[in-house]
């Protein structure tokens, strides 16, 4: 997937981290039904508010989702979360169609 984001969105926008424990039932979901599993991040926040963060050393700071005071910019953090979703799609039925699956 993270090809399939970078050559969408540009690399410079796509960031790829390691694991992560963003949910403590979220892999146990697709170990139960032995099919593959992905958890991604859009970035919602104002690119004002965390450039000044990050300026200083605060990015951990700023709220995220499950915080009462989490207000992702709604445009174009919308369109983009529905980017990745059909880019993410079309990247994994593209590649079970090349190794001969079903979809």
């Amino acid at each position: 997937l993270v090809n399939a984001f970078r050559q969408y969105f540009s690399p410079e926008r796509v960031s790829q981290t390691g694991p992560t424990s963003a949910s403590e039932d979220f892999g146990s979901f697709g170990a139960a039904w032995q099919v593959p599993s992905v958890f991604w991040f859009v970035g919602g926040t104002d690119p004002a508010t965390y450039a000044k963060a990050k300026a200083a050393g605060e990015v951990n700071k700023l709220p995220s989702n499950h915080s009462p005071f989490f207000a992702p910019v709604m445009h174009p953090t919308l369109e983009t979360g529905v980017e990745t979703m059909v880019v993410g799609a079309l990247a994994w039925l593209s590649a079970d169609a090349a190794a001969g699956g079903t979809g």
